[in-house]
């Protein structure tokens, strides 16, 4: 790699890896400004690497994606089991479910790229769910399409809520994670 690549590089993981910590704390309300004097960079060098701050979010957004769909693929792949599994990647959901606001979620709606690493992050699923289902860990009689048709409709729900702005995102998803683990109804010893 030469020089002018690696520098490039150097400051458009610098731009990625301050934006990770000002979502973390302001999720969509920062500006390019603030971006770029946090990440020791210009505005312009931000211009010129995504074209604008939307863009920057979303590349944040798909980096973190991939390297979660890559880490389950591999965890499968050294037949971590299925429940300790499930728990881990809903754990890093919560983590992230932060990072959005209304904004952010209006924005990866109606990117394309965005929807295409949906499409990605389903067969992922996909993959996970029958995992799951030859491990023995969730029920094998029921389709993957309709464990997929349930976390689809519930992730449509989340991000179709009006006061998913209003209200801590993190909270909604621990409480989320408690009915997709285990339901409704109470278990009785």
């Amino acid at each position: 790699m030469d020089g002018f690549t690696k520098r490039t590089e150097t400051k458009r993981r610098a731009i990625l890896d301050v934006a990770v910590r000002l979502m973390a704390s302001k999720q969509s309300r920062f500006t390019v400004s603030e971006l770029a004097r946090a990440a020791s960079v210009s505005p312009v060098s931000i211009y010129n690497y995504f074209g604008s701050k939307e863009q920057v979010i979303i590349a944040v957004l798909t980096e973190m994606t991939e390297e979660q769909m890559g880490w389950i693929e591999s965890q499968i792949a050294d037949h971590v089991p299925f429940d300790q599994l499930l728990i881990e990647i809903l754990s890093r959901k919560i983590e992230t479910a932060g990072l959005f606001d209304e904004t952010i979620t209006t924005m990866i709606q109606a990117d394309p790229s965005w929807q295409q690493l949906a499409g990605r992050g389903y067969a992922a699923f996909r993959q996970l769910i029958e995992y799951g289902k030859t491990s023995g860990a969730i029920d094998p009689e029921l389709s993957t399409d309709s464990y997929l048709r349930y976390v689809q409709l519930v992730q449509q729900a989340i991000l179709s809520d009006p006061s998913l702005s209003t209200s801590p995102m993190t909270e909604s998803m621990q409480d989320y994670f408690r009915f997709f683990l285990h339901g409704i109804i109470r278990k009785h010893n």
